[in-house]
């Protein structure tokens, strides 16, 4: 049983996880849980979230959500989260617990202050068998608080979308920058850019974009990586000190761009996790702290179309062996020593065939 937000919220920041969703019920014969809330009912919510910061009783307040008691008992309910806020909402499922055999809360954002702020809500968590976490230097905390196994479970992307072995054809954007932007940077990438009558993609709203269907947009962004030269890259977070206050952290943006083919550029961290991760030497082209010479160090990456194609080739073969969201749901089935399925051992078969006919078609 999948418990999914995807009815309850439209972030375009959600549809990664989305995505994760959609992997794993391809892989399992799993049924997708997706409770809604009426408008008029998100002020209950609103005070669920004031009181988990600072009461236990929190868990006696209705979320607003609507309820869909499981009913049938399930083997495994997979409670997927972006912030552990977002499991305030699990009142929807009242029979939850007592109906699942094991049950894992997959966390794909927290930051300390967060733990300290939510720590009521934090505690209620120690209801999962299981609790995993995008970023590494939050498990041992979060296994103090709530006294669960907690492993870490990093970004990946569904390399059956991203993943295309036309890697030479055309790409006529030269640099996509994703998301939040780096503003001198970005600046000195406008003016490079215009010099050069060069493509330069990036996002223009303030605001975090609504998603109308995150399939239609993770298949728009794998679209655009795949027709891109350089992908930008950087610290989870980026221009939100408040919230991650020194720490530094890396998300799926570091697998989406390597997965479409793209040359990753910019800037990554120099943590055990995402070197263990990571630790070949094309996974990202580090830029300079100084706008204008990461502009420049830019510029001369394509002047080189060589080197990009031989990035691409070791990167997309990386990205097939290792990080498809196949891999981490592995992960969780190691760790309740449970046995992957034969569509599991397809959708590997899958990717070795689409990493042998990229390997084929890539130019050297």
């Amino acid at each position: 049983m999948i418990f999914s937000q995807r009815a309850l919220t439209q972030d375009v920041s959600r549809c990664s996880g989305f995505e994760f969703e959609d992997v794993v019920a391809g892989v399992e014969r799993a049924i997708l849980l997706s409770p809604t809330r009426p408008d008029n009912r998100f002020w209950m919510f609103r005070a669920k979230r004031y009181l988990s910061q600072r009461s236990d009783l929190f868990a006696r307040m209705p979320s607003g959500v609507g309820h869909k008691p499981l009913g049938n008992t399930c083997d495994l309910f997979c409670c997927f989260v972006q912030k552990p806020v977002e499991c305030l909402g699990l009142d929807a499922v009242p029979d939850w617990r007592s109906r699942s055999g094991l049950a894992v809360c997959v966390i794909e954002e927290l930051w300390t202050p967060a733990v300290t702020q939510f720590l009521p809500l934090m505690r209620s968590l120690a209801q999962f068998d299981l609790i995993t976490c995008a970023f590494e230097a939050l498990c041992p905390l979060i296994h103090q608080v709530t006294g669960r196994p907690v492993i870490h479970l990093p970004g990946a992307a569904d390399l059956m979308r991203f993943a295309t072995p036309r890697m030479t054809a055309d790409r006529p954007v030269d640099v996509y920058y994703m998301g939040r932007k780096r503003p001198e940077l970005h600046s000195e990438l406008l003016t490079m850019m215009r010099a050069r009558d060069g493509f330069y993609l990036y996002d223009s709203s303030a605001r975090p974009p609504i998603a109308a269907d995150h399939v239609t947009h993770r298949d728009l962004l794998a679209s655009l990586v795949q027709r891109s030269k350089l992908f930008m890259v950087d610290y989870a977070k980026i221009g939100h000190s408040d919230q991650r206050q020194g720490e530094v952290s890396w998300g799926p943006r570091h697998v989406e761009g390597m997965a479409g083919g793209a040359v990753q550029v910019g800037y990554a961290p120099t943590t055990a996790d995402y070197q263990r991760h990571f630790d070949w030497p094309e996974a990202v082209v580090r830029l300079s702290e100084t706008p204008a010479e990461a502009a420049a160090q830019v510029a001369r990456m394509l002047d080189d179309p060589a080197e990009m194609d031989r990035r691409r080739r070791v990167n997309l073969a990386h990205a097939l062996a290792r990080h498809d969201w196949l891999h981490r749901w592995a992960l969780v089935l190691d760790h309740f020593g449970l046995p992957e399925t034969a569509a599991m051992a397809a959708r590997r078969d899958r990717l070795a065939e689409i990493a042998t006919g990229a390997e084929n078609k890539i130019a050297v």
